[in-house]
């Protein structure tokens, strides 16, 4: 057990060893050569354009589920449950804050950061990080920052993408079981969208986005250069941890904010 909360500690330690290198080099970032500059802004863009070429899809898919979903659910079984709340408030307070998050953090993990910290342990392993060290190029500044500044600017579009397919799919619901004008459904919605759940979207989304980028990135690092056979674990361990350490986040920010 000792060992075990000593190799924690160290792992705690290293990750925020990471994390300060990474703030460092963009605190650097700001002074770097307008060519470094470019260079950077391509590679967060290349990154942000293949984040919803992948997630896009799926995201409409989860939404126009759970929308509909919602719809089954209310009107097979909350309909006349004494004290239940509108279903606009349902979709706004529990699906828009609560789900679509979790949802979103789960597509992102399957369709890119699984395959992206595969990709950057490959390099690790490859010896891509001793090449470009020799060449004077930091490869947190270049493999790792644009990945995850990419995954924080698209983390706010896919969950615009999973919501705005939702709401679609629970207005679809809604007109199967009653006659219900597409402006009074969004005039509820928009009245249920009180401002201080929006901050609280934002402030969760900022937190889940940044912690599960993070951890991905940080277990390809982790791993060694030639340690190919490690390459799975070292994938599924940052898949695991993404997920677990991105939700716990988004739960803290609900529990601590609301």
């Amino acid at each position: 057990m000792g060992r075990a909360f000593k190799n924690w500690v160290y792992r705690r330690q290293d990750q925020a060893a990471l994390a300060g290198r990474f703030v460092l080099l963009a605190y650097r970032g700001l002074f770097a050569h307008p060519s470094q500059k470019r260079l950077i802004r391509k590679l967060i863009l290349f990154q942000v354009l293949e984040i919803f070429r992948r997630s896009t899809l799926l995201l409409a898919i989860f939404g126009l589920m759970m929308g509909w979903l919602w719809t089954v659910i209310w009107f097979g079984v909350l309909e006349n449950v004494p004290g239940s709340t509108m279903l606009s408030g349902l979709l706004i307070t529990v699906h828009l804050q609560e789900i679509t998050p979790i949802l979103t953090t789960m597509v992102l993990i399957m369709s890119y950061c699984g395959s992206m910290a595969m990709e950057v342990a490959f390099m690790k392993c490859a010896g891509d990080f001793k090449t470009l060290t020799l060449m004077g190029i930091a490869p947190e500044r270049v493999l790792g920052q644009p990945r995850i500044l990419a995954v924080i600017l698209s983390f706010p579009g896919l969950m615009l993408i999973i919501n705005v397919f939702s709401f679609m799919g629970a207005f679809w619901g809604i007109t199967q079981a009653i006659d219900l004008p597409l402006v009074e459904y969004l005039a509820d919605l928009f009245l249920a969208l009180e401002p201080y759940k929006i901050v609280l979207l934002l402030v969760k989304v900022l937190l889940t986005s940044s912690v599960l980028a993070y951890y991905c990135v940080y277990n390809a690092f982790q791993i060694e250069e030639g340690a190919f056979k490690r390459m799975p674990g070292a994938t599924r361990r940052a898949m695991t941890e993404a997920f677990f350490y991105g939700t716990l986040a988004g739960v803290l920010v609900t529990v601590f904010y609301a």
